[in-house]
């Protein structure tokens, strides 16, 4: 059994919850979450777990996505203290890992695209001795160096 309790005054929106999230209960809670979370709200959005008192899979999936929409969880005891840390560590690590692929695409991108701007960089001035292209290599050699402080930076 589950129960559901919403609580807001001026500062939080609270969406208690009480008993078992699991099983049917899920989708249960995931309905009301969803129906919670789609109306507009100045305040911030707490997710209650104190008197949760167990959690499967699909739960903790459902808390993941609560958290993940912008919820803070809390709750005391060590079973979901544990739980909230697990799915705030797991957050956590998922955003380094899109940051670092972004950052390593940004990287590859440039190793690669930086010796072909510089060769027709080179090829259009001896044919122009313009003016305007002059700053691409300054540009891509900044920007390359820019890349690689951030990219050390990742993994000090």
């Amino acid at each position: 059994m589950l129960r559901i309790t919403i609580q807001e005054d001026e500062r939080t929106a609270a969406f208690k919850l009480e008993g078992k999230l699991a099983n049917e209960w899920v989708a249960e809670a995931q309905k009301a979450w969803l129906e919670f979370a789609s109306l507009p709200r100045q305040q911030r959005i707490v997710v209650d777990l104190c008197g949760v008192s167990f959690v499967d899979d699909a739960g903790r999936d459902l808390l993941g996505r609560m958290h993940a929409d912008g919820a803070r969880l809390i709750g005391t005891g060590p079973m979901s203290s544990a739980l909230i840390e697990e799915i705030c560590e797991q957050s956590r690590r998922s955003g380094r890992s899109w940051t670092r692929s972004i950052l390593g695409l940004l990287f590859l991108l440039l190793a690669t695209v930086a010796p072909r701007i510089d060769a027709a960089h080179n090829s259009a001035r001896r044919r122009l001795a313009g003016q305007l292209l002059e700053f691409v290599p300054e540009w891509t050699s900044s920007l390359q160096s820019c890349a690689t402080d951030l990219w050390k930076g990742l993994f000090r």
